[in-house]
């Protein structure tokens, strides 16, 4: 059987197991093997964090394209179109060329089985397809994505030339581990010995980390903040060189940072073949103006919201802001809803279309209201903003991505 059109295809991928428990790879390796794909002349790049990923592979990605090299990138979640998590030269997937992957996966998917005795979660066959495709492309540089954490992750299944590791949060805690340290390992553990790590780690991590590149004989560059210097929320220095971004947020310096550092240590680029498309990186759903002075952000931990609220108290000082919320009950909304209310914002929870949502309503207050129909709410606020208000969209990567949406789709 082959699905005919890309929604049904993209439907029975959706409804495979989203992740497996494993205590290795080994199986998962074997069954890459046996697809007799081989990346020994293709450069690889592996990025893992908590917060940061989609950043760096975006900025990493753009100087690579810019300079006229092949490039497979590979990232997770979407925003509007599944297509976004597998790209060529930073272009989607087409839906006729992932309808062909998704269908020879489904074709194989019992022979699989029959050898290995294992079916492929969701992830790992979206890992398998960005791979087939890449290979099949020819393609100079791959940029992998981790998903959750890194040792036992579908992309740790590559020897890759540099391992970046952008910051370390809690996030995924119930896989991960309840410490910083236990997740910080859970990620540095998919660095190969003799391999490359380039991070933005500090203090205690920053130690661990050295400790365990050295005993696997992998060489090691870390980011030190107090070598960026800002002048603007645009441009700053990294010790003598000057940097300008598109995107806003403090992090992103550290980010362009990140991916300067791991371009610098795999190619022969000069500075000047490397900032001017750094410049020019654009990446959706991080402090993405929308439209004027409302922006969407994907803040969905506890870190990424500190960080977030840290920037709008910078940039919007004198502005009214107005925090439209909602989120997964995975996550810490709690803790990240105390971040919010310690700037004094106006707080608005609501929900959006997602099987796994459950009601914030029980988080509303005097102070923070619980209004359903997310979409709804955002039009109303929109259409009742004044000239000194800015809005914050944030919470779930899931919930900005059905605002966007329906922005798209929508005028108002």
């Amino acid at each position: 059987m082959s699905f005919k059109s890309i929604d049904d295809a993209v439907n029975w991928l959706e409804y495979q197991p989203r992740f497996k428990e494993r205590e290795s790879l080994d199986l998962l390796e074997k069954i890459f093997n046996s697809f007799n794909i081989s990346f020994l002349n293709t450069k690889k790049i592996h990025v893992l964090g908590t917060n940061g990923k989609g950043s760096v592979v975006a900025f990493v990605t753009s100087v690579l394209v810019g300079n006229n090299l092949k490039v497979g990138t590979f990232v997770s979640p979407y925003l509007v179109k599944f297509n976004e998590r597998i790209k060529l030269n930073n272009i989607d997937i087409s839906d006729s060329i992932l309808l062909h992957y998704i269908n020879k996966f489904y074709d194989i998917q019992e022979q699989i089985f029959n050898d290995f005795s294992y079916r492929l979660s969701f992830f790992e066959i979206l890992t398998m397809i960005s791979l087939m495709y890449f290979s099949d492309e020819n393609v100079d540089v791959i940029v992998m994505e981790a998903g959750i954490g890194g040792r036992l992750d579908a992309t740790n299944i590559l020897e890759y030339d540099a391992t970046v590791i952008t910051s370390i949060g809690f996030d995924h805690m119930d896989k991960l581990g309840n410490t910083l340290l236990e997740i910080g390992n859970e990620k540095l553990q998919a660095l190969k010995p003799g391999g490359l790590l380039i991070s933005a780690v500090e203090g205690d991590l920053k130690i661990f980390y050295i400790n365990y590149a050295n005993k696997i004989k992998a060489k090691h560059t870390f980011v030190k903040k107090r070598d960026i210097f800002a002048i603007s929320p645009y441009s700053f220095y990294y010790k003598d060189l000057f940097f300008e971004l598109k995107m806003l947020g403090d992090y992103q310096r550290l980010n362009a940072v990140l991916a300067y550092l791991t371009i610098k240590s795999i190619f022969n680029l000069s500075d000047n073949m490397i900032l001017p498309y750094l410049k020019n990186t654009f990446w959706p759903g991080r402090f993405e103006e929308v439209k004027k002075d409302i922006f969407i952000d994907g803040a969905h931990n506890i870190s990424a919201m500190t960080e977030l609220m840290k920037n709008i108290n910078y940039i919007f000082k004198d502005k009214k802001i107005i925090v439209l919320f909602s989120a997964l009950k995975d996550k810490k909304i709690k803790e990240m809803l105390e971040i919010i209310s310690e700037y004094g914002y106006e707080v608005i929870l609501t929900s959006f279309p997602e099987l796994r949502f459950q009601s914030l309503k029980s988080f509303g207050n005097e102070k923070t209201k619980y209004i359903e129909n997310g979409y709804q709410v955002f039009k109303e606020i929109v259409n009742k903003k004044e000239t000194n208000e800015v809005i914050i969209v944030t919470g779930s990567l899931h919930f900005i991505g059905y605002i966007k949406q329906n922005i798209l789709k929508d005028v108002f």
